[in-house]
């Protein structure tokens, strides 16, 4: 095995470490909210901490965050021909994976919050309000949110973090070999 090879993982590994890294996210999102509300027990702390978190402004800021990572992207590809710098790809590889990264803060952040004002309304049944409802949308947008986030992971890390499965050819020649 190369030395490259060890530190890679077969898609099904990425996918779940990727969950895994986006569920930790909107739990500790979801703790904050917790916390701040006084354990869900003030529900204007629980409605401000939403209001910080589920704005107006929040997509545009995510839209506005990635056209920043674009500008600075192609500001160090500039500087790297200009210098014929061969560390830049580096450098423009890992600004780029900040691009899923802003996907699932933003998406782990009002799931989070999403699932605090459902169990507040859970704890706090009012008329009109549904806290299963709520949950099932939180989830909905926390599986739309985690599979943008997954898809540009991937998009961005397939030649480098992602074990390549050998074509039948490749492997009976490795096999062949190996005998």
């Amino acid at each position: 095995m190369d030395k490259v090879d060890q530190y890679k993982q077969s898609i099904g590994k990425f996918v779940f470490s990727e969950l895994v890294i986006f569920m930790s996210q909107v739990l500790v999102f979801f703790m904050v909210a917790v916390f701040t509300s006084n354990f869900l027990n003030s529900e204007e702390k629980l409605v401000e901490f939403a209001n910080q978190k589920i704005n107006d402004g929040s997509l545009t800021e995510v839209g506005l965050t990635f056209l920043a990572i674009l500008v600075v992207i192609g500001l160090f590809s500039a500087l790297g021909r200009i210098f014929d710098n061969k560390y830049v790809e580096f450098y423009v590889n890992e600004v780029l994976c900040e691009m899923p990264k802003t996907i699932y803060v933003f998406g782990s952040s009002a799931t989070g919050t999403m699932l605090a004002i459902s169990l507040f309304i859970y704890r706090n049944p009012a008329e009109g309000a549904s806290a299963q409802g709520f949950s099932a949308l939180s989830l909905l947008f926390a599986f739309m949110m985690f599979l943008y986030g997954v898809a540009f992971s991937y998009a961005f890390k397939r030649k480098t973090h992602i074990l390549k499965k050998p074509n039948k050819s490749m492997q009976q020649t490795a096999d062949a070999a190996a005998d």
